[in-house]
């Protein structure tokens, strides 16, 4: 990709946005309408597998399927002239959350906070309505996005690892002992690799960014990834009550809700989360309360002045240590279990024990510190030339997105090819949602696998099929139309 190509005939691209494991996000403007979108291409080293290139239309079928305002829209789907894949999404313009609570000129007001929060829970109970879990809810994947008026409204993104329930049941799109999420937030249900992740897993998540953005600190907190990992799954997280005496019950009952460690005495839904979060807010208001200036530890109240933040280290933890403790637990043989549940249960113990330590010496220090990277599928622009923003603001700056990587195999595999034929006459063509043009068809770029294939004649029904094909093989299928 470079800029001034121009993509399916009619997106020109303008610059990239960002680049991470899966895809790269670039800015693009419709030739036609001249109407500015964002652009995400599914990288060729990732597109190897169907389970791959499913992940990553998953997106487009979730902005789909639950249509809400707070989570970002998908435009398009399509396929580039080398055969990548492409999404195009809404263009936003603003601040991730995790860039936004930062702020110290002054703090976001707790009001403000929970606000924004509110509508995060509204969209994420359509999202559950819909039978779509997220899985890797974060600061950095909910977007407060500037709209034409200047008002701020949060937009969920990345819903690339997300579950839709029943399709994963039938598709088996979960590989086993695979972990999917961002390890700060993850729930200990998806710590331990369980295969039954539902709804509950997004509260404790949600919960997670409640106390990071009301306390200054984590839930939980470790020196490095595994230790994170056993302290999530075999210790209880850091108490609200003594990190924020000061919130008002009701607020600080609904955090230790959310993060109640035994999923079955957590909040089982966003519905009531967000009822109680809409009570919470006229005494949030009337408070004056603001969150915690990063470097300090110090409830906020307006008005009281702020020191900048006083850098502190951050802890660099990524998918790939996820995948080094999913593959190490997988290559454990069931002869071995007893044994290796006997050490790992040790181990749990002596790094839960000292993670522990660790967070109570480290209360006085900030989680600030360099601001992480922005969220897979986050489509950013610049504030306009003719607003200011806010100095420090990420929108004075091009970002920088990190997006979350995916298991790749080491071999490239042989393509499949097939050939698409309909009579009498002719018909549009997709295989597994990507255009491909009217008949005959072509596509010898497909991998081992099954495939749907739909057939779209100007006039009649549109037709389906499916075809499984083993990898290296050629088939042909051919569609009778309705005369």
């Amino acid at each position: 990709m470079e800029t001034g190509q121009t993509i399916a005939g009619k997106y020109r691209l303008i610059r990239q946005l960002g680049l991470g494991g899966m895809a790269s996000v670039w800015s693009a403007r419709n030739v036609f309408t001249e109407r500015d979108f964002a652009i995400k291409f599914m990288l060729p080293q990732v597109a190897r597998t169907p389970e791959a290139a499913h992940r990553f239309l998953i997106e487009a079928k979730v902005s789909a399927r639950i249509n809400h305002p707070n989570i970002i829209e998908v435009i398009d789907v399509g396929q580039g002239d080398d055969g990548s894949l492409f999404l195009v999404m809404e263009l936003l313009t603003g601040d991730a959350l995790d860039v936004a609570v930062r702020r110290d000129h002054p703090p976001m007001s707790v009001h403000e906070f929970i606000g924004y929060m509110r509508d995060v829970a509204i969209a994420l109970a359509a999202a559950h309505r819909s039978g779509v879990v997220h899985r890797d809810l974060k600061p950095s994947n909910i977007f407060l996005h500037k709209d034409r008026d200047g008002r701020l409204a949060p937009k969920i993104l990345d819903f690339g690892v997300s579950k839709i329930i029943e399709e994963e049941q039938n598709a088996g799109l979960t590989i086993a002992g695979t972990v999917l999420g961002s390890p700060h937030y993850m729930s200990p249900e998806q710590a331990m690799g369980a295969l039954d992740v539902d709804g509950r897993t997004d509260v404790f998540a949600f919960g997670g960014i409640l106390f990071e953005a009301l306390t200054g600190r984590r839930a939980y907190d470790a020196p490095n990834f595994n230790a994170l990992i056993v302290a999530i799954a075999t210790t209880q997280p850091e108490s609200i009550d003594s990190a924020a005496p000061h919130l008002p019950e009701a607020l600080r009952a609904l955090v230790r809700e959310c993060l109640a460690k035994d999923k079955g005495a957590r909040l089982a839904s966003f519905d009531p989360i967000a009822d109680r979060l809409t009570s919470i807010l006229p005494e949030l208001e009337r408070s004056g309360l603001r969150l915690p200036v990063p470097g300090s530890t110090e409830p906020a109240v307006s008005p009281r002045p702020f020191q900048p933040s006083a850098g502190g280290k951050q802890h660099d933890t990524t998918l790939a240590g996820l995948q080094q403790v999913s593959s190490f637990m997988r290559a454990l043989r069931p002869r071995a279990f007893a044994l290796a549940g006997g050490l790992v249960f040790l181990l749990a113990i002596a790094v839960g024990l000292a993670a522990t330590v660790g967070r109570r010496e480290s209360r006085a220090q900030t989680t600030g510190g360099a601001v992480p990277p922005m969220a897979a599928g986050t489509a950013v622009e610049p504030a306009s030339p003719g607003s200011q923003a806010p100095s420090g603001s990420a929108s004075a700056q091009v970002p920088v997105i990190s997006v979350d990587s995916l298991p790749v195999v080491a071999r490239a595999p042989k393509r499949i090819r097939l050939s698409i034929t309909a009579s009498p006459g002719w018909c549009s063509v997709s295989v597994d949602g990507v255009a491909r043009g009217v008949t005959p068809v072509t596509a010898s770029d497909l991998s081992a696998g099954v495939h749907r294939i739909e057939c779209i004649p100007p006039i009649g029904k549109a037709q389906s099929a499916t075809l499984s094909m083993v990898e290296g093989s050629s088939a042909r299928h051919s569609f009778t139309l309705e005369e």
